[in-house]
């Protein structure tokens, strides 16, 4: 079953969302591999959980309780961006291309194709296209 976001994110493929982290632990890969992508980061990766920011608990744990997207749709009352009349917009999370991706790995070997599948649940875009799509929006 398909888990987004708000944002658009998978997270039913994402590696740090608490029932994928208590079914087969991955964070270390993905860890590693967000290090080779966001200059700074360094966590320790038991650390890192995140309940889904769907999650509405007082007590729910989040990647980024500051996610300017999160708070956009959360006031409109929609579940994620891929409702919205104005998708995608400024606030809407970058990601890069395909072929920035293809770059990365052929070119700039920042990581590996095995690396690249990791990051499938964190390109919001494509989710969130194929998802409107889908629902004739």
């Amino acid at each position: 079953m398909e888990v987004f976001s708000r944002c658009g994110m998978r997270c039913d493929l994402c590696l740090i969302y608490r029932p994928n982290v208590e079914t087969n632990d991955r964070r270390a890969e993905i860890c590693r591999v967000w290090t080779k992508i966001f200059p700074g980061f360094s966590q320790d990766p038991s650390t890192v959980i995140c309940d889904g920011c769907q999650c509405d608990e007082s007590n729910a744990v989040l990647f980024d309780r500051n996610c300017k997207a999160r708070s956009c749709v959360i006031s409109k009352n929609i579940p994620h961006c891929g409702q919205c009349d104005e998708y995608p917009c400024s606030l809407f999370p970058a990601e890069p291309t395909q072929e920035e991706l293809h770059q990365k790995i052929d070119v700039e070997h920042q990581w590996t194709w095995d690396e690249e599948a990791l990051m499938a649940a964190y390109r919001c875009k494509c989710h969130m296209d194929e998802y409107r799509k889908q629902n004739g929006l």
